[in-house]
């Protein structure tokens, strides 16, 4: 269930260990991770758990119906919820376009 009386915020303002709501407005789990680029401000998705012992999971942004200071609703059932996959913490690499990429820089004249 929304809260439409209460204002929703920017992706960059949740609480730590904001719930994670499902379509049916049911409690599933709790942020742990806020995945994304602030700079760029570019949501990627959510890590979440279920329960303090289980893994992490991903819920990608286009899920997200709405956010909260300490929700986050998303339109998926709790049964596909589940079923979502293992967060996996990628490093992020940025390349400076005017760099000229790796080769470019390792053999560069100085």
């Amino acid at each position: 269930m929304s809260e439409p009386e209460r204002p929703q915020v920017s992706w960059k303002a949740i609480d730590e260990g904001a719930k994670l709501a499902a379509s049916d407005g049911s409690e599933v789990g709790k942020i742990t991770k806020i995945v994304g680029d602030p700079e760029a401000d570019i949501l990627t998705g959510f890590a979440f758990k279920r329960h303090a012992l289980s893994d992490e999971q991903m819920v990608e942004a286009d899920h997200v119906r709405g956010i909260w200071e300490d929700r986050v609703e998303v339109d998926l059932p709790p049964d596909a919820i589940e079923r979502l996959p293992r967060y996996e913490d990628e490093p992020v690499i940025r390349v400076r376009p005017d760099d000229g990429g790796f080769f470019h820089r390792l053999f560069r004249r100085r």
